[in-house]
């Protein structure tokens, strides 16, 4: 069952939505990613990136409902993916040339990690696009965020220098970075600028472990090892959630400003997701939940886990989406993503270096020490 218990979510903000059970959340509703149909009106869409992990979820509801998509990318990530979509190649890096003289109804950004690239592509599309709806991330919010807050009343992250381009796009000033780039597009499109704050996303795909690891693991059918709190709170977004809601907002043409993509409804609680996810696959894995007290006793360097890291990342996975939830952003049960990436987990590797969890040795090693204390 994937049933959300555990602590209430401290904001009282939260009132109007009320506990979910095994389904997760209904697929089924008005403006669902499975509406089926064309859109009222074709758009012109130029979407910067497009073949990396959001991107062909975007392309592909895009296409289905009747709109014109260009591309705008290096050529170099998956070329050949979409062979009959118009692809311009250049660079943010002020190699934008095959943007100009050009027009669109909208324009989705998913590649902007610079304030400097975001500016200047910013700048060049003014008046050439309707709408710039730009993909930035949770993490532009300082560590100061607490349940209590929403997309306005959240504080930006800052960094101390922000031209410093010089650190991995990935690194401690990601966060600061993407709220700067959210800053550029505002200044320059107003209330035509959308913001989207994803959490954690995940689906097809998906080229990190944050859920496949537990999948992969579910699969071999063994103990799996589960570090932290069995009641942290954990927020997904199926990509093919996001993607579709993007799309159906820029068709209505009214957002604007800052929106949280997180999912579902109300954060899951991690015990209940893990069961849930192993009785969905028909797994025989036993899950066993220890201590990050007890695991750091016995190892000195903790794991890539996700989600599951220390005591949890409060409140970063408790983040308000109501204002996204009131524009028509819905869910589908968190069962179907997992079905989706286990029929697709060989097709999308994830890099050695990538991978979650401990070794598969030193995990053995762990549950059996962990038994016999336990006696």
């Amino acid at each position: 069952m994937f049933e959300k218990k555990g602590p209430p979510l401290k904001s009282s903000r939260r009132n109007f939505i009320r506990s979910a059970t095994a389904a997760g959340v209904v697929a089924a509703l008005p403006g669902s990613i499975f509406a089926q149909g064309t859109a009222p009106r074709p758009l012109d869409i130029l979407i910067l990136g497009g073949t990396g992990f959001i991107g062909p979820h975007e392309i592909n509801y895009a296409r289905s409902r009747g709109h014109n998509i260009t591309m705008f990318n290096r050529g170099k990530t998956a070329p050949d993916m979409f062979p009959d979509v118009e692809a311009l190649i250049g660079d943010r890096d002020d190699q934008l040339d095959s943007l100009k003289g050009r027009d669109w109804d909208a324009v989705i950004d998913n590649s902007g990690f610079f304030p400097r690239h975001a500016r200047l592509s910013a700048e060049l599309l003014h008046g050439h696009v309707g709408q710039y709806m730009f993909v930035s991330s949770i993490s532009a919010y300082a560590e100061s965020l607490t349940v209590e807050d929403d997309e306005f009343s959240a504080a930006y992250g800052v960094m101390d220098d922000p031209t410093d381009e010089s650190e991995y796009i990935y690194g401690p000033t990601y966060g600061p970075r993407k709220a700067l780039c959210e800053q550029e597009v505002t200044k320059v499109f107003g209330d035509k600028a959308i913001n989207i704050r994803p959490g954690i996303i995940t689906g097809t795909g998906d080229p990190t472990e944050r859920l496949r690891h537990w999948l992969r693991r579910m699969q071999a059918g063994s103990e799996i090892l589960v570090p932290g709190v069995q009641d942290l709170p954990v927020q997904y977004i199926d990509a093919a959630d996001m993607c579709g809601w993007m799309i159906r907002m820029l068709e209505d043409g009214s957002g604007s400003g800052p929106y949280n993509a997180v999912g579902a409804k109300e954060p899951y609680r991690a015990r209940s997701l893990l069961e849930g996810l192993r009785d969905t696959t028909g797994s025989s894995s036993t899950l066993t939940w220890i201590d990050w007290e007890w695991i750091r006793k016995e190892k000195s360097e903790d794991p890539n886990y996700g989600p599951w890291y220390g005591a949890g990342p409060i409140p970063f996975m408790q983040v308000n989406n109501d204002r996204a939830l009131a524009t028509g952003l819905t869910f589908r049960p968190i069962a179907d993503t997992a079905k989706d990436m286990i029929a697709n987990l060989d097709e999308h590797p994830v890099p050695e270096r990538r991978q979650a969890g401990f070794d598969p040795e030193i995990e053995a090693a762990l549950l059996k020490k962990w038994h016999a204390e336990q006696g």
